[in-house]
């Protein structure tokens, strides 16, 4: 859907599921399960990872977060989630928290 640059390849992030994030530190939010095609080399270990995250939460949480509170009861969700999977038979993942902020994504918690 987004073409985002990492490492100057072309990669399409595909928003692959959505659901509510019960979070042992934050409480209860919205999760975006996102997954590169393809995976990009280094990703995981990428300086600009942290960037990359809140573009990908900033580009999906506008149309995400109304979204998931009208197909669930969570009303007032504390954070939104960016998770970053790799798939495949050993996947790896990252996940970042993000605050709430004028239904975008404010700072990392």
């Amino acid at each position: 859907m987004v073409a985002l640059p990492v490492s100057a390849q072309d990669i399409q992030w595909n928003l692959v599921d959505t659901g509510v994030l019960p979070h042992s530190s934050h409480g209860e939010g919205i999760e975006m399960r996102i997954q590169p095609d393809p995976v990009p080399n280094g990703l995981f270990g990428n300086e600009n990872l942290d960037d990359l995250l809140l573009a990908l939460c900033n580009h999906y949480a506008p149309s995400v977060i109304p979204f998931v509170q009208q197909q669930t009861d969570i009303e007032e969700p504390n954070l939104v989630a960016v998770r970053i999977v790799s798939g495949g038979e050993v996947g790896r993942y990252v996940l970042e928290t993000f605050a709430i902020s004028d239904g975008q994504c404010g700072g990392t918690l």
